[in-house]
């Protein structure tokens, strides 16, 4: 009898203590998160893919992380190509970021809001017409687009990156005249990148 009743007193024991259970929320500091950034890098390097595929242009984009929430950076775009939809055969584009959300796990990566200016070089048919015969002509130009962006970042652990951004902007010095070109730009990138 006495067995029986130390088993039951054990087993109320070991059920009691089974409802207790407690839960344990892990809080990351600004130092943790801090230290695990400066552990990935704080530098990135991004190839854009999709221009390579889509319009046969190298692009490359390199990134510093200012703290855990803002960035800032440039992009570079080579176009290869004659004949495609892109006017410019040389931009560069700087930027600053602001990551939101995820942010305070890795530093950098989740939603994010850009602001952007563009210097863009390239080629454009302009309309010389005098009023009887449509006249076109070949001119190099040059422009300066400001614009917003938004996007998504993607980082794992080993700081590789995936990012995806769509963004407008305006062209400042668009000409009427310019035929192949307009006012407004679109920005849109899908890339591959690594933290250092």
């Amino acid at each position: 009898m006495k067995n029986i009743l130390l088993l039951l007193f054990i087993f109320s024991l070991t059920s009691y203590s089974q409802d207790k259970i407690q839960q344990v929320e892990v809080v990351k500091t600004d130092t943790q998160i801090q230290n695990f950034s400066s552990e990935i890098g704080q530098n990135e390097l991004r190839f854009d893919f999709f221009s390579l595929l889509a319009y046969d242009s190298f692009s490359a984009t390199y990134e510093r992380m200012n703290d855990t929430s803002t960035a800032y950076g440039v992009s570079m775009l080579i176009n290869f190509g004659e004949d495609n939809e892109l006017n410019d055969n040389f931009a560069v584009t700087p930027y600053f970021r602001i990551y939101f959300l995820e942010s305070e796990d890795y530093g950098g990566y989740g939603f994010f809001a850009e602001v952007f200016s563009k210097l863009g070089f390239g080629v454009t048919s302009v309309n010389n017409d005098d009023g009887s015969f449509g006249i076109y002509e070949e001119e190099n130009y040059f422009d300066v687009a400001l614009g917003v962006a938004l996007g998504r970042k993607w980082i794992n652990r080993k700081g590789y990156s995936f990012e995806i951004l769509l963004g407008f902007g305006n062209n400042l010095l668009y000409d009427n005249d310019q035929l192949d070109r307009s006012k407004t730009m679109v920005k849109f990138s899908a890339s591959i990148g690594k933290r250092f």
